[in-house]
């Protein structure tokens, strides 16, 4: 499915695109990165719109794809502890955590995107005008809120296809595509659940679905708070008589203002960056598909690798497996323990080389 979307869009006329991109860790832009080198590939012009927040971006491992353009927003969050996110998201990742814990994350990281999509959507207006003057047709934008949606509203971009870098369709973004959602036997991101449950497993499950901790059920919660803004700022940013005014408040919405979830009802289509067969089943209609193939396939070319990494890669084995967990999930805070538990589980593999992206030393 999803290359016949692909070669819907290849076969049409050469599109203007305007990718929406999350600037939350290096995966989520280095996946944006090379869809919009695929869509280049295939003969499209593409400008992305991307926030940078937590300074994910600075790590100078992402190179933006040839011929491809880059608007940065910085955003500058009040409270020090927003600033410093990464790290705390970081030193939580492994840690036991309870109810509260997980209560203040979702809190914290709720907060955090409401004032991101407040800033951006509080832009300067001459950058806005730029971007309105490019007439864009189509605007991709990540699902992990509804800000995107406001943003190419306000540019102008009337068709927006949804995109996640995840690699399995959560229930908040099943539901505003009109999906429905199995809580009894779909398995929780967060739970332990797996492919075979028993009645308590799956009673458990359908609990943890409804919990009322804003940390598990985070998407739904920030999805209503990201509209209630969106509803309150609408004529401020949307009417230039407004704008004149500077107003920082506004008590009165427009009974025909546009809402966030009505925008969201226009989205047709979502493509997740994963395989459909390494997701739990689950009945899926076509305009959603898994698109973890997206890539453009370069030649190869002799690369030239440090003496260590070379004597490694020459030894004898079945194949070479590479083995990172990401820019959240920081293994210089892994227990010891997690860490002999996956040494443990390479083992295992002793046919293959594996190789373990650290951060720093471990003992």
């Amino acid at each position: 499915m999803c290359m016949f979307l692909l070669i819907l869009i290849a076969t049409a006329d050469a599109l203007k695109i305007l990718q929406i991109v999350p600037g939350f860790t290096n995966s989520h832009v280095l996946f944006n990165y090379r869809l919009a080198e695929t869509l280049k590939f295939l003969g499209h012009d593409v400008k992305m719109w991307t926030q940078m927040e937590m300074a994910m971006l600075d790590t100078g491992n992402n190179r933006l794809p040839a011929g491809v353009t880059e608007h940065r927003i910085a955003i500058h969050f009040k409270d020090k502890l927003k600033t410093e996110g990464l790290k705390v998201f970081q030193s939580l990742m492994f840690s036991a955590g309870d109810a509260y814990d997980l209560w203040w994350t979702g809190q914290e990281f709720k907060d955090m995107r409401v004032e991101a999509c407040a800033q951006m959507l509080n832009h300067d207006e001459e950058v806005f005008a730029q971007f309105r003057a490019e007439k864009f047709d189509l605007a991709i934008a990540h699902f992990h809120d509804l800000c995107p949606l406001a943003i190419a509203e306000k540019i102008g971009v009337k068709k927006v296809v949804w995109i996640t870098h995840g690699t399995s369709i959560y229930d908040f973004a099943a539901v505003q595509l009109g999906l429905r959602t199995l809580p009894a036997s779909v398995p929780h991101p967060l739970s332990s659940a797996g492919f075979t449950q028993s009645f308590s497993d799956r009673v458990f499950n359908l609990l943890w679905h409804l919990s009322l901790l804003d940390f598990v059920n985070l998407p739904q919660n920030l999805l209503h708070d990201e509209n209630e803004y969106y509803r309150s700022i609408f004529q401020l940013f949307f009417r230039p008589d407004l704008l004149k005014l500077k107003l920082k408040f506004l008590d009165f919405v427009g009974k025909n203002s546009p809402d966030l979830w009505d925008l969201s009802k226009q989205v047709p289509a979502l493509l997740i960056n994963g395989e459909r067969m390494l997701d739990f089943p689950r009945p899926l209609p076509i305009h959603i598909t898994f698109s973890g193939e997206l890539g453009l396939k370069k030649a190869a070319k002799k690369v030239e690798f440090d003496e260590e990494l070379r004597s490694i890669l020459e030894q004898p084995s079945k194949g070479l497996i590479v083995f990172s967990l990401g820019t959240v999930s920081n293994t210089t805070n892994m227990p010891e323990q997690m860490i002999k538990s996956f040494v443990g589980a390479f083992a295992q593999l002793s046919d293959y080389t594996i190789l373990w992206r650290m951060e720093g030393k471990v003992r």
